[in-house]
């Protein structure tokens, strides 16, 4: 990472996943800033405009699927962070993610705790 604070951009379509990362996020002393989008088209935008770190994103967003925005951010991005928050937990989708360079695969419904202590582990030592 080039500094000791993360920038994380959030891409889901539902207000309440947002604001639940975001509670989870603010917390956090190694986020620096929190940037929502909630389709494709709103986060490429926001991904030419603002230095991102790491993107927590949806696999079904309006517009492109997120795994078309994978696609996009390791193609255009390749040093950004990426995380699959979602709920398609099946090993299809894990697999393909994973092949397309994802980072990590997280379950909504039941891997949320772990995303703090992910996000620390891309600090510099």
């Amino acid at each position: 990472m080039k500094s000791h604070s993360l920038n994380i951009l959030l891409v889901d379509d539902s207000k309440l996943v947002i604001r639940k990362l975001f509670e989870i996020l603010a917390e956090l002393d190694c986020v620096s800033s929190i940037t929502e989008a909630n389709s494709y088209n709103q986060a490429t935008t926001i991904l030419a405009n603002t230095v991102i770190d790491i993107v927590l994103m949806d696999v079904k967003i309006p517009g492109r699927n997120g795994i078309e925005l994978l696609g996009f951010i390791r193609e255009n991005y390749p040093s950004i962070i990426t995380v699959m928050v979602t709920n398609e937990v099946s090993q299809s989708y894990r697999s393909l993610c994973r092949s397309m360079g994802c980072d990590h695969y997280l379950d909504k419904s039941s891997e949320f705790e772990s995303i703090p202590g992910l996000l620390e582990s891309y600090l510099p030592l």
